[in-house]
Parts: C-alpha cells; structure tokens; sequence
C-alpha cells in the first residue's frame, strides 16, 4: 500500500517536472522572436515580381533577421528559396552564399536587396562579399 502511495507520489513529481520543462520551453521561442537593432527596407525585382526586404542590423553591423515579402514569387520554389538565402545571410554573416537551383532570380533579388537594405544602414557590404 505504502509502495503504491510513492509510486503515485514519484508519477505526479516527474509529471510535473516534464509540465515545468515543456512551459519554459515555449517562453524561449518568443524570446528569440525579440530582435535587437534597427530595421532597414530594400525592394528589387524578382522573377514574377518585387522582392521586399526588411534587414535588421544591429548597433555592431551584424545582421541579426532578415524578414522577406515576395507575394509575386511561386510559394513552392521562389517562396521557399528567398527564406532560405534570408537564413543563410544571417547564419553565414555574408552576402557570398550559395543561389538556390530553379530559382536563381529570386535568390538574386534577395541577396541585392539585402545589400541596398545594409548599405543604407553604412554597412560595408563590400567586405561581406568576400566571405
């Protein structure tokens, strides 16, 4: 009987326990969503239509998001590819990063917005050609 009171007892602390992890979890994600710097626009035609970039640059000149509007683009193929150029830039802190095949124009428009976006922010993207 005692045995059964602790095996509850232990079930309802490790119950708990993966509660508590699982709710600390979830504050961390809108944690991340918080990005410091200041925000700088850049549009340039992309295959079907304008690219629209917005650059988040912090007060260092590193590039902290890159948020991408591109409605004109096909979801499936220019749509995916801008977001991975735009994860791809921050990750690498480069402008020098691979197109993405079959959809060349968009990764393009993505990759030149970016850099009128960081020049208007006095970033020299000249350097960040070259990693």
């Amino acid at each position: 009987m005692k045995s059964m009171r602790h095996f509850k007892f232990a079930l309802l602390i490790i119950s708990l326990l993966f509660l508590s992890l699982f709710v600390m979890g979830c504050g961390n994600e809108a944690e991340n969503d918080k990005v410091e710097g200041k925000t700088y626009t850049a549009t340039v035609q992309g295959y079907e239509g304008d690219v629209t970039v917005h650059v988040t640059v912090g007060e260092d000149g590193a590039i902290n998001a890159i948020n991408v509007d591109a409605p004109d683009e096909t979801v499936e193929i220019g749509g995916a590819a801008a977001k991975k150029i735009a994860k791809a830039i921050i990750a690498e802190q480069s402008l020098a990063v691979d197109t993405v095949s079959g959809a060349t124009i968009t990764s393009n428009a993505v990759i030149s917005a970016t850099e009128a976006a960081l020049k208007e922010a006095g970033v020299d993207t000249e350097a960040l050609k070259k990693k």
